[in-house]
């Protein structure tokens, strides 16, 4: 979402020319790092992050992030104060707050990268060289159902051979009321999964119809109207699903229960030939995308995707007011201009850009992975 101060508005423009860039309020709050202008990689504690993979709201003012290269999540409390934000008061894949171990198990990790929530409090976590996706109930720290994997121990690629109960590094997650939805990110796919079970009952990005024996059998890369590159992130919406396919440089989005995209942004079209970081062009615009790793639907279902190689979260309509394939953001996040792609480390600056997530308050949260720590910001 947006982490950043410099924003562009579309909206505040009435032709689409350049338009005039205006200030948004900077981060409110930051999470890993002392103030807004340190970036250190510090040792294992309770407050800091070692290239963070992705984040998730609580629905309390709080967040779960993926502290990737520490084999852990964390859960940060709700703080409406400013700066430095508190500490985190729980760690799962870990026995304390200062280990980074690698470990299988109900209660092990090895370099997770995705976190959702559930209606009920509960926790999963894509535990991406685990080959796995965990479910935590409330308040535990002991995963009680895996997916991906016959049983707990077990960490193999596509254990017993690819299907619609196996994953190979999964990485970004997300729920809505039928169930969970998984980018399988080696496989290049996105998996359905009804509520409570373990055993998919939809594939994105490997052909049609998505519910065949042949389609959860395939792992082909590929782009146009079915096929994904390496999916990092999903997200939901009304009207469907969104999937950032990374190595395509796009976002495409599926109505619910179809295996044939309706349409894509970061590219001009869905011509397999197109995809290429930025379109081709030497310096990015509202309408390019380089490796987007992150997205999220925020505030009247606008989308946020995290443009992580073009430094910058970008801001688009909801799905029913855009029109047509390769929408313009109508905002921008972390750069002072759309042609922009610097990275700093300040209150509106950003490094590697890979996540963002939005809570009902209007609170964005960025991870912003090469500078180890997470922004928070006010929607104004």
């Amino acid at each position: 979402m947006g982490c950043s101060s410099s924003t562009i508005d579309l909206q505040a423009t009435p032709s689409a020319a350049i338009p005039i860039a205006s200030i948004a309020p900077p981060a409110q709050a930051v999470y890993g790092q002392p103030d807004f202008t340190s970036h250190t990689l510090y040792p294992t504690g309770q407050d800091t992050l070692y290239n963070a993979g992705t984040i998730t709201v609580d629905g309390h003012g709080g967040f779960y992030v993926a502290d990737y290269n520490n084999s852990r999540v964390l859960h940060f409390p709700n703080f409406t104060g400013r700066g430095a934000a508190p500490q985190a008061d729980m760690v799962y894949g870990q026995l304390n707050y200062t280990s980074h171990d690698v470990h299988r198990g109900a209660s092990g990790l090895n370099f997770p990268h995705g976190v959702a929530v559930d209606g009920k409090g509960g926790l999963y976590v894509a535990d991406t060289f685990n080959n796995r996706v965990l479910h935590y109930p409330a308040s535990s720290t002991t995963a009680d159902r895996v997916y991906g994997q016959p049983d707990f121990n077990e960490a193999g690629a596509n254990s017993g051979g690819i299907g619609p109960e196996t994953l190979a590094q999964p990485q970004g997650i997300t729920m809505d009321a039928t169930g969970l939805y998984v980018a399988d990110s080696q496989n290049n796919r996105v998996l359905h999964f009804p509520e409570g079970k373990v055993t998919a009952d939809f594939v994105y990005g490997q052909g049609i119809p998505g519910n065949s024996p042949d389609n959860f059998s395939a792992h082909n890369k590929d782009s146009g109207l079915t096929g994904l590159n390496n999916p990092r992130d999903v997200a939901v919406d009304k009207a469907g699903v969104y999937v950032v396919d990374s190595d395509n440089h796009r976002v495409v989005h599926y109505p619910f229960a179809h295996a044939i995209a309706d349409r894509v942004y970061g590219q001009p079209d869905f011509a397999p030939m197109s995809v290429r970081p930025n379109q081709g062009k030497t310096k990015p615009t509202a309408t390019t995308l380089n490796n987007p790793t992150g997205i999220a639907v925020g505030e009247q279902e606008r989308l946020y995707i995290a443009d992580r190689n073009n430094n910058r979260i970008l801001c688009y309509p909801s799905f029913a007011q855009q029109k047509g394939n390769d929408p313009a953001a109508i905002r921008v996040y972390g750069q002072a201009t759309y042609t922009g792609n610097e990275t700093s480390t300040s209150a509106s600056t950003f490094h590697s850009p890979g996540a963002v997530s939005i809570d009902d308050g209007r609170n964005m949260f960025v991870l912003d992975i090469f500078n180890q720590r997470v922004l928070k910001f006010v929607i104004p």
